[in-house]
């Protein structure tokens, strides 16, 4: 922590997950709101210029509990959304998404903290089972429930920042989709999911929020913006989600975190992902304004 950081009577809320891309605009949502903000990161320089909403900056590892002490002193509130997105073997899902979140909520429950919200993902109560990654997400819900904190699970749709591989795909000349184009989804702009994460520590209400953006997409509309966005003619090839499923379980013991986010991309691309519509922001505008981000790769053959 940093030991200059100036004291304040606003009410202290520990941002977990502030160097990621939610997690920034948590951070600069709770400032607006009056909050004080700690930030919880690795490296203060992650959190870009999301620092400027920090009020202090706890320097500490989330999957080191010795690392943690003193994160939650004099905490009114917490928040987390720490997880691994990456295909990387190293740390695994089960290491961040399920241990680190556990010893955050243990650091929270003993220094006394009283209200906590947590990030998991749409119906993952319901499909725990047929995900590792979901499961991981749902034993810290499972801590929560059991815990004496007020606990608020929010459970959102896909990010856009997760579907710009859309617009990747868009720029390289192909976009793979998986399973059919019977399924919906109402990805959520980061911004609008903040504004309903500070509206929930605001409250005393701690019911579970199911969330989404306002527009409802098939996999096909969501090509076809980022086709468009990209100035690509549409070359979209499909893979049955009972392939990317088996193929998830069979590299799992390689590689766990490949494995994991496969065998959760192969239920998306076969159920219906629609929360509660909220926010202002568009994906079709997302593409739209990253579109010259990087030049157009060569097409695919």
């Amino acid at each position: 922590m940093n030991p200059n950081a100036p004291s304040s009577d606003r009410p202290i809320v520990v941002v977990c997950g502030a160097t990621g891309y939610l997690g920034r605009h948590v951070v600069k949502a709770l400032h607006r709101d009056g909050w004080h903000v700690r930030a919880l990161a690795r490296d203060a320089s992650r959190l870009g210029d999301a620092a400027q909403y920090c009020d202090d900056v706890f320097i500490g590892h989330p999957t080191d509990p010795s690392t943690l002490d003193g994160l939650f002193d004099g905490a009114d509130a917490a928040f987390s959304s720490i997880g691994v997105r990456s295909f990387r073997r190293c740390p695994s899902f089960r290491d961040v998404d399920q241990a680190a979140n556990l010893s955050l909520v243990d650091a929270a429950e003993s220094a006394g903290v009283n209200r906590f919200v947590f990030v998991s993902v749409l119906q993952a109560d319901e499909l725990r089972d047929q995900s590792p990654l979901l499961d991981a997400r749902e034993h810290v819900v499972d801590r929560l429930r059991s815990g004496p904190m007020n606990a608020t699970i929010i459970r959102p749709t896909g990010f856009f920042n997760d579907l710009i591989a859309f617009l990747d795909m868009a720029k390289r000349g192909r976009i793979w989709l998986i399973g059919n184009d019977t399924t919906r989804i109402n990805p959520i702009h980061g911004a609008d999911l903040a504004d309903v994460i500070a509206e929930t520590l605001a409250s005393d209400d701690i019911t579970d929020r199911t969330v989404g953006g306002p527009d409802i997409l098939s996999q096909a509309d969501i090509a076809a913006a980022a086709f468009d966005a990209a100035g690509r003619p549409p070359r979209v090839t499909r893979v049955p989600s009972r392939l990317v499923h088996t193929f998830g379980r069979l590299i799992s013991p390689i590689n766990p975190n490949a494995g994991a986010n496969l065998q959760m991309f192969a239920i998306m691309g076969k159920r219906n992902m629609v929360g509660d519509p909220v926010g202002t922001h568009h994906l079709t505008d997302e593409f739209q304004a990253r579109r010259t981000s990087t030049e157009p790769a060569p097409a695919t053959p």
